[in-house]
């Protein structure tokens, strides 16, 4: 592929690379569509490594960012799902029955992650129902702050605060349309380029087997260089690929065989 001209070749089919972009569009825009639109409720919850004499205060901020971490793995758990569910028996209702597809959901629709350097863990809930999401979300705050202390094993020396209000989003946060239209933009242009420049090298490729493949006419006398070019140059028209020193190495590879003929035919 070392012989492709690659501008050229995306400039000469733009059109193939834009139906490809845009179907890549479309196909991302549908997918988006037929989902279901979901709101986010999010909180912060405050972890507090208490200090003692030996405790400074990094090695405190990273205690309670550790703490932190293992909470919100805590959170996909079906015990901390059950006391969910003892706090407010409403929640029941919207999961399924059956263990595996209830923590399918129930992964699928909570987020929690600690901000880096911090002790704040930020719990997000999506859901089709903008007050189940807020329900939802507050009942796991709740959950955190009241029952914390059993999970994670810091007794006394750490203590667990709501530090930020429920906040709704106003329009659905999934899913993500403008991203999706935005990765599928830069998929189709990659794809398209990636399949004409695929495409223009075999056809190189196959004038450069054909080339090969008559080597040995071209070494010929009576072979007419002429009708070779002609037959070259079609075979690779509209291809990338500069055929004038090939055409100039045919001439020289006649010529030379030529010479050598009519000295061997003088001695």
């Amino acid at each position: 592929m070392k012989n492709l001209q690659y501008s050229k070749i995306l400039k000469e089919n733009w059109e193939i690379i834009a139906l490809l972009t845009g179907l890549a569009i479309v196909i991302a825009l549908i997918i988006s569509l037929v989902q279901p639109f979901q709101y986010a409720a999010s909180t912060k919850i405050l972890i507090i490594q208490k200090q003692e004499q030996n405790l400074d205060a990094y090695t405190a901020t990273k205690s309670a960012e550790r703490i932190g971490k293992n909470l919100a793995d805590i959170i996909f758990t079906s015990s901390f799902y059950n006391e969910v569910i003892e706090s407010n028996s409403n929640i029941t209702n919207r999961f399924p029955l059956d263990a595996r597809e209830r923590r399918k959901i129930w992964k699928k629709n909570i987020e929690a992650n600690v901000i880096p350097e911090s002790g704040i863990l930020e719990i997000d809930v999506y859901d089709t129902d903008r007050n189940f999401a807020t329900q939802l979300v507050r009942t796991i705050s709740y959950v955190l702050v009241d029952k914390g202390s059993e999970y994670h094993g810091g007794g006394s020396g750490v203590e667990i605060k709501i530090v930020d209000d429920v906040l709704l989003s106003k329009y659905p946060m999934r899913p993500n349309i403008i991203l999706n239209l935005v990765l599928a933009l830069v998929i189709g242009l990659l794809f398209g380029s990636y399949a004409v420049i695929l495409s223009e090298s075999r056809k190189l490729n196959k004038v450069q087997n054909w080339m090969h493949d008559y080597d040995t006419e071209i070494y010929s006398p009576e072979y007419n260089l002429g009708n070779y070019e002609a037959s070259l140059a079609l075979q690779a028209k509209s291809i990338g690929f500069d055929i004038n020193n090939q055409k100039e190495n045919a001439k020289n590879s006649v010529r030379d065989t030529r010479i050598v003929t009519m000295h061997d035919h003088l001695r």
